[in-house]
Order: C-alpha cells, then sequence, then structure tokens
C-alpha cells in the first residue's frame, strides 16, 4: 500500500533535509501553516513510527534528524530531473487487471504520468531498488523499462512535467 503524506510531514521532512538535528520547538515554530502542536506532534510521531526520524534528547531538549529511509523517503516525494526518460510499457491481460491497476497506482507514486494507456513517462532519477522492482516485475509479467536521452520532440511531455 502507498504511504500517504500530509503537507505538513512534507515540511518536516524538508526542514530537517541536510541538517544533523533539529530542536522539535525551533522545527514547530519553524511551519509555514501554523497548525496544533497536537496535529504536529502526530505528523512527528507517524514519521518516527515509519523509521523516516530519529530522536535524541540532551540538555537543549528533544531533536529530530532524518533516518537514511527518512533520505530515501524524501528523495521520492521531492524527485530530481537527471535528464533521461523513463518509459514504462506494459501489456497486461484483462484477467490480471487487479496487477494492472496496482502497477499503474505505483506509477503515479513514482511520478510517471501516462503518455498512452499502457505507456508512462518520467524525467525522474529511479532508485536501483525501484529499477530492480520493475525487473522482477518484468520476469512475471510483461512489463518494459525503457530509459532513453532521445526523444525527437519533447515540447508536449515537457509540458506534463512543468
Amino acid at each position: 500500500m502507498a504511504r500517504t503524506f500530509t503537507l505538513q510531514s512534507k515540511e518536516i521532512l524538508q526542514k530537517l533535509q541536510g541538517k544533523p538535528g533539529m530542536l522539535l520547538r525551533d522545527l514547530f515554530n519553524s511551519q509555514k501553516r501554523k497548525n496544533s502542536y497536537k496535529d504536529f506532534y502526530n505528523n512527528v510521531y507517524r514519521l518516527m513510527a515509519q523509521g523516516f526520524l530519529s530522536r535524541q534528547q540532551d540538555a537543549k531538549g528533544i531533536s529530530l534528524a532524518l533516518t537514511g529511509e527518512g533520505i530515501k523517503m524524501l528523495g521520492r516525494l521531492l524527485p530530481q530531473k537527471d535528464g533521461v526518460w523513463k518509459l514504462v510499457i506494459f501489456d497486461i491481460p484483462e484477467k490480471q487487471k487487479k496487477v494492472r491497476a496496482v502497477l499503474r497506482a505505483k506509477l503515479k507514486q513514482l511520478h510517471f504520468k501516462k503518455w498512452q494507456n499502457s505507456i508512462y513517462i518520467s524525467p525522474y532519477a529511479l532508485e536501483a531498488d525501484i529499477e530492480s522492482e520493475f525487473q522482477a516485475l518484468a520476469d512475471k509479467f510483461f512489463i518494459r523499462l525503457i530509459k532513453t536521452k532521445d526523444i525527437n520532440k519533447t515540447a508536449d511531455i515537457e509540458k506534463m512535467f512543468a
């Protein structure tokens, strides 16, 4: 099941990006949208329970930092273009429409856009484990991941990612 994140959860992860740690009270005070402390704490607790944040306490107070998983998740939430187009082409029979639905949901989660019915495209970098997942799926179903820098006309697809 795909994880969903509130705007505040994304904001918390972004605020901690590239920092060794940040005091909980400073993080709360830096919010763009002032939500209640309870909502803020619930988001922090959920991110800690999912393994995206670590907690330390010292004389100054409680501080939070991103874990390795948190850094990976932030990369998925805020993908970076790498100059390579990724196309996923698939043909999954009607008997296995649940597999097709799960694949489409996963592609959307990975910031792919539908170019045609069974062709999705993305300019964003993919992690090695995601490419491995596509390889494993290709062993069972007709799913192909194509990476290219050369597409003759890209104006229409670039608009999709503007």
